[in-house]
């Protein structure tokens, strides 16, 4: 007998270089394993909206789906729209939708989108009972609680709201098998909680979640471990959710149990801090490096106080400052941030300011930091959506529709729309600049540029130091790109023995490297001596040190070889970047 079947879409506007596609939606994957738990058939799609329609079209042709279900939140509430009117009037299914937007959802989304119901909070329970009453006729609509639609007399009808779910550990695991439109995954997402204690005047869980529910690290590590098993080839999980380390105790026993897990898998992971915890208890950062953290980011959004202060953080830019000073100390090789351009109270002032700071804490860290921008979304039932003019901001287009998040949809009190606009282009470009002038510099470390190589080629865990400093400068990253992939090693890593053994080997053309002046070759605007640029044609990866040494000393006067020091001419080739050294 056939399974009543929902297909569950996250379907988003194309947007160049959007990068939402990178984990799984787990909102939907904990729904479809809570229906294939209890009988039905429930499969997942994320993708743009026209991709969508295609998985949809192909399904419909193959098992017809007799229920579609839509993950609605602030940036695809359009293209859900339209998709769900779209589906209800050309095949006639029923729709039902969920997700975060679906808050601020009522009568004109129902009416516009056609949707047969709006589910609001916690979704496992209510869509399984929609789906009992409308496959089995199991039950009554109107106490299913968390539902809202429109009768058969076009009147709105809301059940009342739906106590949250307490014990998420007796949730099923999301399984890979109910994907769509993917042969592999090489990230792994989980939720270790939903909720926020904290109440951040900008965020969605801020502003709506009530109740912070922790699930236990034994049922989370468990998850890991049999996604690990489900998907082998995963190198990175992320904990997706904003409260990683809001509990200093459960943040250690975290970092117990995955250490343990590493063991047997090689995976790196990343979570969300809050920095005034972190602040607090310090010995996390360390502890969690230990464990595998490749990345974690903190929330900054300001370098000026009183901003962070009328957001609620509950953290200030000294604590912040701590933070990455310790994770500097502690050798994590990424920490993100990001920072709100045009938000509280902003004017040139303060975004200067910002920027200064931001600035300040590149040098504070050379080469870990990952710093990005946003706008002000208003997002249902934030306070800065609620009562923007408490922070002196005018909401010019609350709906988003003029934006791909790549516009300001408000301004404040001193900054119009397109000076907000024209200060995030600065801030970023100021960003940069400190970047490409702290490496060009040579002020990052060798071994931080060495983790970010690391990440990316083992791992597949990419950071803006790598795709547009390291990874933009031919010689760095073939350099580097060869001792990561275990292909070579550095001076610094042979031993005594090895040395005298080793290939030295060009990383570059040295027909197409050089450039010539008065007849003397030049190698990155310097000068090479005639000893120098034949020890560079010697090292091709085809003679071993000592061979090259030999040559070099039946070619040239007793002792002149010596007085130069090959030694130090190899160290210095291999500093500069030019020259790793191959195995025996």
């Amino acid at each position: 007998m056939k399974r009543p079947y929902i297909l569950l879409l996250y379907v988003q506007r194309m947007i160049y270089k959007r990068t939402f596609e990178f984990l799984d939606n787990l909102g939907l994957m904990t729904l479809a394993a809570y229906l294939e738990e209890r009988g039905y058939k429930a499969r997942v799609f994320t993708g743009i909206t026209t991709d969508a329609m295609a998985c949809f079209q192909k399904e419909w042709r193959s098992a017809r789906p007799d229920v579609v279900g839509f993950y609605c939140d602030y940036d695809n509430q359009s293209s859900v729209e339209a998709m769900s009117r779209h589906l209800r009037e050309r095949f006639g299914v029923p729709v039902v939708v969920g997700g975060p937007q679906a808050i601020h959802l009522g009568r004109e989304f129902l009416e516009r989108s056609q949707c047969s119901f709006l589910v609001r909070g916690d979704g496992e329970e209510p869509l399984y009972e929609i789906m009992e009453w409308m496959r089995h006729g199991q039950g009554s609509l109107d106490t299913i609680r968390g539902v809202l639609y429109l009768d058969e007399a076009g009147k709105l009808v809301e059940t009342g709201a739906r106590p949250l779910l307490t014990d998420l550990d007796r949730l099923p695991f999301p399984r890979t098998a109910h994907l769509l439109g993917r042969d592999a995954k090489y990230n792994l997402s989980v939720l270790s909680a939903r909720g926020c204690p904290f109440r951040c005047a900008f965020c969605y869980e801020g502003g709506n979640t009530k109740n912070l529910r922790m699930r236990r690290v034994e049922t989370v590590v468990e998850e890991i471990r049999l996604g690990l098993e489900e998907n082998p080839q995963v190198k990175y999980v992320w904990f997706v959710d904003d409260t990683f380390t809001v509990n200093a105790d459960r943040t250690a026993h975290f970092c117990e149990a995955l250490a343990a897990l590493r063991q047997r898998w090689d995976f790196v992971w990343f979570c969300e801090g809050h920095a005034a915890v972190l602040a607090r208890h310090p010995q996390l950062i360390p502890m969690m490096v230990e464990a595998g953290m490749a990345r974690m980011q903190i929330g900054m959004e300001s370098g000026w106080q009183p901003a962070l202060e009328a957001y609620g953080k509950q953290a200030t830019v000294d604590q912040i400052e701590e933070v990455v000073r310790r994770c500097y100390e502690a050798s994590l090789p990424q920490l993100a941030g990001n920072f709100i351009i045009g938000g509280a109270h902003d004017s040139e002032v303060t975004l200067e300011m910002t920027a200064a700071y931001a600035e300040g804490l590149h040098r504070m860290a050379p080469g870990m930091l990952d710093l990005s921008t946003t706008f002000v979304i208003p997002l249902p039932n934030t306070a800065i959506t609620n009562c923007p003019a408490r922070f002196r901001l005018t909401l010019i287009d609350a709906e988003s529709y003029t934006s791909l998040e790549d516009y300001p949809v408000t301004e404040t009190a001193h900054l119009s729309v397109n000076e907000v606009s024209r200060w995030r282009y600065r801030f970023v470009q100021r960003n940069f600049d400190t970047m490409k002038e702290l490496f060009a510099s040579g002020q990052v470390p060798h071994g931080r540029i060495r983790q970010h190589f690391t990440l990316a080629h083992r791992y597949g865990v990419t950071s803006t130091w790598f795709k547009f400093a390291f990874n933009k400068d031919p010689l760095t990253n073939a350099y580097y790109s060869l001792l990561t992939t275990g292909k070579a090693k550095e001076w610094n890593d042979l031993s005594r023995g090895e040395r005298e053994m080793a290939y030295p080997s060009r990383v570059f053309d040295l027909d197409e490297a050089l450039q010539w002046f008065e007849g003397r070759p030049v190698l990155e605007g310097r000068m090479l001596t005639p000893l120098e640029y034949e020890l560079l044609q010697l090292c091709g990866g085809t003679l071993c040190c000592c061979h090259i040494a030999g040559l070099l000393a039946e070619r040239h006067p007793k002792g002149m070889i010596e007085g130069h020091s090959l030694r130090r001419l190899f160290e210095e080739f291999a500093q500069r970047h030019w020259i790793v050294f191959l195995p025996e």
